[in-house]
């Protein structure tokens, strides 16, 4: 008996259970009592099929189609995502309802459509026009309540639709600014709070024995004549750790701005110009959205986005470590003489292009034969003739000579201990002059052209002078 009430127990909490899982989820019905119908299309077209979308709401947008491509009013076509805009037509040439909810109300309010949000208007290429009617959004699903003009129906639309025609005219701006292949830098100007300006701009000075080693240029925040930047280190700045150094607006926050120092753009905290051979970008920095963005703008434009700091760590660069540290970059087959002085000794290395008598393999041996002659580079250390390997390897030891950081300290004017000058094959092209100045008692100070702002190592320069020491003391007079 107690075995036969236990059954009869669990097959009434079993139909409880049924009875509630079915409430839950049964069809919601109409007003009428009549079952819901569902995926309601309202009508047939294509994108091509509309030729304007008005959106009057929140956000009063007038999308229209031109010279083959969609346009917004009030925004420059060149910074219009079309994609974006080509979406929210779409939306609405494939309005459907997920399903219809009232047969017919009398209150409309209850759903937002007594003064519906939104009015979308649709003027179609046959003349003909299509109106939705955007009301509240669904409790309790991703759902927006609608009617079409002419139909007394209530429906229920997907939430795309709704987002879709609630959209900002920013919404619409693209977001790509630029994509810069580092590898191919031109130009490139960062200006941050409380530093000097760094400024890499492309020469066209280079050597074409130098490979393109020396087409960029350091202009700052190093004053010192011909220096030379590199861009090693780039992958630390770029998001794939590539040479593509993409910027991109997180968000666009205001297309006509009235007050700009609400952002900080009034006095832009900062600035980063940059550019390769195809594209470039000039970007105002303000003050942060937050922990990872901040308000930024186009020089020379209106509107106000932000972006994502890791976007542009760029800023933070340590020009020093873009800086190629020899303390002069010059190629030998550039270079017809050098010297070098300390103390009481000088040294001249010199580069020399002479005809020479070569030996004709194919020729008889004949009084009236025509020497054969060639252009031979002949290599001299004060006038003695040297070998052409050791002579490049010396040579290669000073030029390779670099700098070991940038000075700390004014130096009072000093006698030079070192000199190094290099005189070009090119008569245009005047000496180059490297000093070496004291400065402790491991550092010399670098005055080169003038201008001293890096130190070198005296032990260095040490090894380079007995190295060409050495070198002249092989060779006989």
């Amino acid at each position: 008996m107690t075995k036969r009430v236990q059954l009869i127990g669990l097959a009434l909490c079993l139909a409880l259970l049924l009875g509630v899982y079915w409430y839950i989820n049964r069809p919601e019905q109409q007003r009428d009592n009549s079952t819901v119908i569902q995926d309601v299309r309202f009508w047939d077209l294509s994108e091509s099929d509309i030729a304007i979308l008005a959106i009057d709401g929140p956000n009063q947008l007038a999308i229209s189609y031109a010279d083959g491509r969609w346009e917004v009013a009030g925004l420059d076509p060149e910074h219009t995502d079309e994609s974006q805009v080509a979406t929210v037509v779409r939306r609405f040439a494939t309005l459907e309802a997920s399903h219809q909810i009232d047969h017919k109300s009398s209150d409309l309010s209850m759903y937002g459509l007594d003064q519906p949000s939104t009015v979308v208007r649709a003027q179609l290429a046959d003349g003909s026009e299509k109106v939705v009617y955007l009301g509240d959004r669904h409790p309790t699903e991703y759902l927006f309540y609608a009617q079409i003009e002419g139909d007394q129906k209530v429906y229920a639309v997907n939430g795309m639709y709704g987002t879709a025609f609630q959209s900002k005219i920013e919404d619409f701006c693209t977001r790509e600014l630029v994509d810069i292949d580092l590898s191919d830098l031109k130009y490139l100007l960062i200006r941050s709070p409380g530093q000097a300006p760094v400024e890499i701009a492309r020469s066209e000075e280079t050597s074409v024995h130098l490979q393109g080693i020396d087409r960029l240029r350091m202009l700052s925040p190093f004053k010192t004549p011909k220096r030379v930047a590199h861009l090693d280190n780039l992958a630390s700045f770029t998001l794939d750790s590539g040479p593509i150094l993409t910027l991109r607006a997180r968000e666009f926050i205001d297309l006509n701005p009235t007050d700009l120092s609400q952002y900080g753009l009034d006095q832009p905290q900062g600035e980063l110009a940059v550019a390769d051979s195809d594209d470039s970008v000039h970007l105002l920095f303000g003050a942060d959205r937050n922990d990872t963005e901040v308000y930024a703008m186009v020089d020379g434009g209106s509107a106000v986005f932000s972006i994502y700091k890791n976007l542009i760590r760029i800023r933070n660069a340590n020009p020093y470590e873009w800086l190629n540290k020899f303390l002069y970059m010059a190629s030998i087959e550039d270079v017809r003489q050098l010297g070098l002085t300390w103390e009481d000794q000088h040294y001249r290395l010199d580069i020399e292009k002479k005809e020479v008598a070569v030996a004709d393999p194919g020729s008889e041996d004949s009084a009236d034969a025509e020497p054969k002659t060639e252009l031979k580079q002949m290599f001299y250390i004060n006038g003695m003739e040297a070998e052409e390997r050791p002579f490049r390897r010396l040579y290669g030891t000073i030029v390779g000579l670099t700098v070991d950081a940038v000075i700390d300290r004014e130096v009072s004017a000093a006698e030079p201990e070192v000199i190094i000058v290099y005189h070009h094959n090119d008569p245009e092209v005047p000496p180059f002059t490297i000093e070496l100045l004291p400065y402790t008692r491991d550092l010399y100070a670098v005055r080169i052209e003038g201008v001293v702002e890096f130190v070198i190592a005296k032990e260095k320069v040490d090894k380079a002078k007995e190295e060409l020491a050495a070198r002249a003391a092989e060779l006989q007079p």
